[in-house]
This record gives C-alpha cells, sequence and structure tokens, in this order.
C-alpha cells in the first residue's frame, strides 16, 4: 500500500499597529513635547522544525508608540499650539515564519502483481481433472477447463460407454495404461473401470460366477463381453492379459448372453450358450456353455445399472449412441470413434486393408484399418445377423464360414500369416488360421475404416 503525504500548512500572522494623537495647548503656553516613537516589537522567534510537523511560532508585534503629552495651558487665555502629533509607534516586525515540519517521505509504490499463471489442463480421457485456477495477481488467469471426462456411468455394462484403449505396443489411439492400487484391484486409466488384480483359479458356471464376483462387494460383477475386449492385448504370445493383471490363459465367462440362447430360438434354442473370452488365444465366442466351468475376473464401474438389464434379458443399447456427422461418417457418442458408414467395395487381402483406408477421401480426414477392441465397440449383442446397428451401418456384410469378415488392424501374434477379423454375424472373432471349410477359414474380408 502507497503511504499517504501529509500536508503542513504554516499560518503568518501580520500584527496591526495602532495610531495615537495629542491635543493642542493655549498660545503662551509652551509646545507640548513631542511624543517618543514607540519602540520597535521585536521581531518574532523563528518557529522551529516542529517534531510532526509543528508551524514556527507567530512573532510578537511591536508594541503601539505612546501619544504626545499635552501642552500646559498658557496664561492670559491665548490657546496654545498644537504641540505636535507623536510620531506613530513603529510597526512590530512580524515573526518570521517557523519552517515547517519535514514533511513524511511520499510511500513507494506497491508493485503491481504479476498476472497468474494460466492453469494447467486436466489429463484427457475418462475423468479428466479439472485445470488449477491461475496463481493469484493483480488478476490471476482462470485455470484451463480440464477435457470433458467420462469417468461417470454412461450407458450400459454391454456396450463401451468409453474410450476405447489400445494395447499400448500398437501405436494406436487411447494406448492402454494402468494403476495397481495395491489392493489386490487395478484401475485401467482409459475406461476408469477396476478389475481383479489375479483372477481365481477356481471355475464357475455363470450363475455360480455371478455370486462369486457379487462376494467382493458392492459394485462387483462378472465382466461384459466388451469390458474383456478392452484387456484382450492381441499383441502378445501366451496370456492376452496386460500387465499388472495376472491369471490363468483359459477361458473366461462374461456377463453377456448370446441373444439366441435369450430368446431360445435358431442355434440357440434349447442351450444355454453365452459369450466367453479365451485368453489363451484372444478369440471370443458365443457357444460357451453356461453351465461349463471356466474362470472368472470380475470388475466395476462403468456403466450405468438404471440402463443394463437383468441376466437373461436381451441387452438394450445406451441412449443416443451414435449421430451422423456428415455424409458417409458416423460417430459413436462413447467412445468418439468416428466410422466409415459404409464397408469396402470389394473383399481384399489383410496386406491391401491399410492402403485401403489411407486412400479414403470421405470427409478429406485420415482414415485407417480399426483394431480388433475397436471392431468389438461395433457389436450389438441384441441382434444377429447382422449384430450391428442396421440404420447406421445398413451394409454391413455378415455370415459364418465365408469371406464376410471385417479386418483388424494386425496380425495374430506369433503368425506370420494370420490377421485378425471380427464377423458381424454374431460378433465373434477370429483369425484366419483355419483349415478350408472351418469357422474361422477365409482368405480374403471387408474393411471398414475409423478415425
Amino acid at each position: 500500500m502507497s503511504l499517504r503525504p501529509i500536508l503542513v500548512v504554516v499560518a503568518v500572522v501580520l500584527a496591526c499597529a495602532a495610531c495615537a494623537t495629542s491635543e493642542g495647548g493655549p498660545v503662551s503656553g509652551a509646545a507640548g513635547t513631542t511624543g517618543g516613537a514607540g519602540a520597535a516589537g521585536d521581531a518574532g522567534t523563528t518557529g522551529t522544525a516542529g517534531s510532526g510537523e509543528r508551524g514556527g511560532t507567530t512573532g510578537a508585534a511591536g508594541t503601539t508608540g505612546g501619544a504626545g503629552t499635552t501642552g500646559a495651558a498658557g496664561r492670559g487665555g491665548s490657546s496654545g499650539t498644537t504641540g505636535a502629533a507623536g510620531t506613530t509607534g513603529g510597526a512590530g516586525t512580524t515573526g518570521a515564519a517557523g519552517r515547517g515540519g519535514s514533511s513524511g517521505t511520499t510511500g513507494t509504490a506497491g508493485t503491481t502483481g504479476r498476472g497468474g499463471t494460466t492453469g494447467t489442463a486436466g489429463t484427457t480421457g475418462r475423468g479428466g481433472t479439472s485445470g488449477a485456477a491461475g496463481t493469484t495477481g493483480s488478476a490471476g488467469t482462470t485455470g484451463a477447463a480440464g477435457s470433458t471426462g467420462a469417468c461417470a456411468p454412461c450407458g450400459t455394462h454391454r456396450w463401451a460407454c468409453w474410450p476405447m484403449p489400445n494395447p499400448a505396443s500398437s501405436g494406436q489411439p487411447n494406448p492402454a495404461s494402468y494403476r495397481d492400487n495395491g489392493d489386490g484391484t487395478v484401475t485401467d486409466n482409459i475406461t476408469c473401470l477396476t478389475w481383479q488384480k489375479t483372477a481365481s483359479s477356481t471355475k464357475y458356471t455363470v450363475a455360480d460366477g455371478r455370486t462369486y464376483c457379487a462376494s467382493m462387494g458392492t459394485g462387483w460383477r462378472v465382466a461384459t463381453r466388451v469390458e474383456l475386449a478392452s484387456v484382450n492385448d492381441f499383441t502378445s504370445s501366451g496370456s492376452k492379459f496386460p500387465a499388472p493383471l495376472a491369471g490363468p490363459a483359459a477361458f473366461y465367462k462374461t456377463g453377456s448372453e448370446w441373444v439366441l440362447t435369450t430368446k431360445q430360438i435358431g442355434a440357440g434354442a434349447g442351450t444355454d450358450y453365452g459369450w466367453a473370452y479365451n485368453f489363451s488365444d484372444g478369440i471370443v465366442s458365443n457357444a460357451r456353455s453356461g453351465a461349463t466351468g471356466d474362470n472368472v475376473r470380475c470388475v466395476r464401474g462403468g456403466g450405468d445399472d438404471a440402463y443394463d438389464t437383468a441376466p437373461g434379458a436381451l441387452a438394450v443399447a445406451p441412449p443416443n449412441q451414435y449421430t451422423v456427422i456428415a455424409t458417409g461418417e458416423v460417430r459413436d457418442n462413447y467412445t468418439g470413434l468416428v466410422w466409415q458408414q459404409d464397408t469396402s467395395t470389394a473383399t481384399m487381402a489383410w496386406t491391401d486393408a491399410a492402403g485401403t483406408c489411407a486412400g479414403l477421401t470421405t470427409g478429406g480426414h485420415t482414415w485407417r484399418v480399426p483394431s480388433l477392441r475397436e471392431l468389438a465397440t461395433l457389436v450389438d449383442e441384441a441382434q444377429v445377423a447382422p449384430a450391428i446397428n442396421r440404420t447406421m451401418f445398413p451394409n454391413t456384410k455378415y455370415g459364418s464360414k465365408s469371406n464376410n469378415w471385417y479386418w483388424a488392424s494386425h496380425r495374430a501374434a506369433g503368425n506370420a500369416t494370420a490377421a485378425w477379423a471380427i464377423n458381424f454375424d454374431d460378433g465373434f472373432t477370429g483369425f484366419n488360421a483355419g483349415a478350408s471349410g472351418a469357422w474361422n477359414y477365409f482368405t480374403e474380408a471387408w474393411v471398414k475404416c475409423v478415425r
């Protein structure tokens, strides 16, 4: 704070001298004596500098000169001549004004606060944290808002309602990142799902697996098909679980039912088939009996239970899942992926898929071949033939034991010729390593590009 200057006012007082006159006597009388001049007033002493800025004292006024004495009256009646008027006493010299006390020095002006630094933006991804506020200066700038997070409940557990992470070694968007919580759980930093760190080696039926996961506490449940897809490391040989998740390389039950089993129609009539993941080879299948004992890996978080369905009920897609943002382009509002609405004009070898997407000119954007995990987000578990949103993707090809597959971005780990693909007949995955006539025998496939 700056100091306010103090002004010292010095009062100067001027003394005014009084003037006097004498009266005349008889003519014969002696002339009155002339009044002596008043003594000059002493000059006022100079005021010393007031401590605390007092003004000097005013000099005393000079004393007024006395009037001349009246001449004595003369005998003989003649009026005496008028005595000379006494001279006026000199006015006392005005005292010199005291020197004003030293005025206080002006306070140094406060330095202006530097502008606050801009707050850092929150991390992208699910549940991006809010940007820190700018530090206070003269006017701290507002911290940049964190990007919108997606850790809040959204949609159903049977669809990805978060960005789909890709294996960190794949070079694709949203590289996987995990946090070991030190309490037997692991959090996926991209999806915000919290996983059981070490899966039990005990094998469970579907019903027993649900009971087992529920016993872990509030919110724990059997992971669904798409949730297990999010931790299926298709780049790894052997067990497909990424570190720090641990567990046997085996079949794992899911919390997703197969639609034909639920409806008891078609190939599922009279069966209890359900989705299961084989973490020995990374393949997801819908032909695993619910009564068969398999491993279970429990999870919590993600979807909103209000949008989910009871066990044995049909899956219900999340609200407002897709938007057509331009001709030929569909955005998944949950994963953030933008898909080519149509399909490639022909099937092709896997080696031609990357060039086909790179050459796609739709919207003037750069397109690529999707990962196996990303393709898994398109599967509609409530439908078959094709198991996809038919309004948004009307020309989707399907059909098992044929070339009606869609290429994914990577070859099968440890295989120089086979590459990953998905079949929208149901949504099962595989790589083309089967013998002629087998379910996973195909020489070419379609392509649906993504950005």
